[in-house]
């Protein structure tokens, strides 16, 4: 596997810090994605959610990173009233705002997690071609999702988004 936007000789590297912390936001240090660079496709998890975002720009002296949404992949358990069948339900989040982030939330993403997504985005019917009513109640329901997402990391964390 390779690691997306990452160069083949630092890969074993980046993927030997992810063992090492884990993916648990709250136990990962600032290190495990100060590598970080500008279009590197890094990944949130939490709960079954998985975001995958742009890099923008890494802000080390604040420990956050500026990213650009791409696509939301939710998990969804059958107790959730706005997704009531049990599954696996992925949202496109380009008309999405940027984010802000904490650091220690991302991951590098992996070429076989971010490849299909690439795929579909590329192959599907661009946005002008479609009816604006279909385009605007996608983009309505990823937007809530992404802000749901990000409510859960903010309650489940709150000293990550603690004033400096």
């Amino acid at each position: 596997m390779f690691l997306i936007g990452i160069p083949p000789s630092r890969e074993f590297y980046l993927r030997d810090r992810l063992t090492v912390c884990d993916r648990n936001p709250a136990t990962m240090t600032d290190q495990s994605s100060s590598h970080a660079t500008s279009y590197e496709i890094v990944c949130l998890e939490h709960q079954g959610s998985y975001l995958y975002a742009e890099v923008i720009q890494t802000i080390e002296t604040r420990q956050r990173s500026w990213v650009r949404p791409l696509f939301l992949q939710l998990t969804t358990q059958s107790s959730e009233p706005a997704y009531p069948a049990q599954g696996l339900f992925s949202f496109r989040l380009q008309n999405c705002a940027d984010l802000v982030w904490p650091s220690q939330f991302f991951r590098p993403a992996m070429d076989d997690e971010v490849l299909p997504f690439l795929l579909q985005m590329h192959t599907e019917k661009p946005q002008d071609q479609e009816d604006p009513k279909v385009v605007s109640e996608r983009d309505r329901k990823a937007h809530q999702a992404l802000r749901q997402m990000i409510q859960q990391v903010w309650q489940a964390f709150p000293d990550a988004f603690a004033s400096e």
